[in-house]
């Protein structure tokens, strides 16, 4: 699998000087795989994408909120004559197309879903399936309103993508088992242990507890992903250089990683 990381901010998308080597795109995450190109989220980071018109396209979401979809209603994926398959989770008695119409309608969005030139297929989010040759399996994270988390697995590597979590006793031990043994963890680490305590309830996690993870999920590599908005390059630069692990790191737009 390759995979790169088109956005990796949370909350918002940032920019300016003191964002340039992590980046300000939020969440999206590209795998492509015997000739498919799987994006997780549609957050700002999706209209960084390389040419994917060659494979088939899916969009898998953990969640609706708007940082994670803000993308979709410009990128590529949707100003183009191809079939798109879009995967979420009902929330709120509301289906992933009716979610995302909630957006892309008046007075929030001009164009609505039906009137892009791609041919969309929305389906829920299922425990276990397979997109192509991709097997796709999911669990609930903690976060308010509800999100997955996301594993792919594809001729023996593992993807699991874990953003929008805080960390308690009885789920990181159920993600600890999700996870085990992937190859690589994308993991929100949106706030430092200080903010943290300000921030409980707010449904984001900490490096801390990242590397918690890395350790009873027995994971090859783990990336801290979904940067605060307000975490310039300069503390994101000081909080790796503290991490003293060499399986982890924390995660930059642009960055492909082959698995």
């Amino acid at each position: 699998m390759k995979v790169t990381l088109l956005g990796v901010r949370g909350s918002i998308p940032t920019d300016g000087k003191d964002h340039l080597e992590f980046g300000g795109a939020t969440s999206c995450v590209l795998v492509q795989a015997c000739g498919q190109a799987v994006y997780l989220d549609g957050g700002s980071g999706m209209l960084h994408s390389p040419d994917t018109s060659e494979e088939s396209a899916s969009v898998l979401f953990t969640h609706t909120h708007v940082d994670h979809m803000i993308g979709l209603p410009i990128s590529p994926l949707l100003l183009s004559k191809r079939r798109v398959d879009i995967y979420g989770k009902t929330r709120d008695g509301l289906d992933i197309r009716q979610q995302l119409e909630r957006l892309m309608s008046l007075p929030l969005w001009p164009a609505g879903v039906e009137v892009y030139p791609s041919e969309l297929h929305f389906h829920e989010t299922e425990q276990f399936m397979n997109i192509g040759g991709i097997s796709v399996s999911c669990m609930e994270a903690n976060h308010p309103g509800g999100s997955l988390i996301y594993r792919l697995e594809h001729e023996g590597k593992s993807l699991v993508y874990a953003t929008d979590h805080e960390h308690s006793t009885e789920k990181q031990a159920e993600l600890a088992d999700f996870a085990e043994a992937a190859d690589l963890i994308l993991y929100d680490a949106q706030y430092t242990d200080e903010e943290y305590e300000k921030m409980k309830g707010f449904g984001h996690s900490t490096v801390a507890e990242g590397l918690k993870l890395l350790n009873s999920s027995k994971a090859k590599r783990i990336l801290f992903v979904h940067h605060d908005p307000r975490h310039t390059d300069d503390m994101l630069k000081k909080s790796e250089e503290g991490l003293k692990d060499t399986r982890a790191a924390f995660a930059r737009q642009g960055m492909v990683i082959r698995l």
